[in-house]
């Protein structure tokens, strides 16, 4: 092989070589492109879901907050409910407490009439005697009423003319 001959190799296998490399370049610059421009794809999607995420946040916080108010009304009713119910109880119990006084009371006031026999157990309206007890009561307060205003039953004041 002449000398010219391996040069022409040599030069075509340099070149060959210089093709090969520039391609390889070519190649990996598309693929870097490629993979910035998928980051960036990843990048946008990335920040739009983080706003939807936000929002869907706030309002999983705003619900939370409304089930925790109304939740905190419920056991205010609840105990309005209970306070209101104790309540009726009492007064129930307390009804009960005085009917049953008011029954021994009819009872004894049965027994301690004496006008009770004569009707069969009804109470006399107008009678004598109570006539009697109505007068000697209003005779009472008048007198009371009388030493009230003259002062006489009270040793310590004077009258102001004195």
């Amino acid at each position: 092989m002449s000398t010219g001959a391996i040069v022409a190799i040599v030069i075509g296998a340099l070149i060959l070589i210089a093709l090969a490399v520039m391609l390889a370049r070519r190649g990996r610059e598309r693929r870097m492109e490629s993979m910035r421009e998928e980051a960036h794809e990843h990048r946008t999607q990335a920040r739009v879901r983080a706003r939807t995420a936000e929002r869907e946040q706030a309002d999983a916080d705003e619900a939370a907050a409304r089930a925790k108010k109304a939740r905190a009304a419920a056991e205010e009713q609840a105990a309005q409910a209970r306070r209101a119910e104790a309540e009726a109880e009492a007064k129930s119990e307390h009804a009960q407490h005085e009917r049953g006084h008011a029954e021994e009371l009819h009872g004894r006031a049965t027994e301690v009439d004496p006008d009770a026999g004569d009707n069969g157990g009804r109470r006399r309206l107008f009678g004598r005697r109570r006539d009697e007890e109505t007068a000697e009561e209003e005779t009472q307060q008048e007198e009371r009423v009388g030493s009230r205003t003259t002062g006489t039953d009270d040793p310590g004041r004077r009258d102001s003319t004195h």
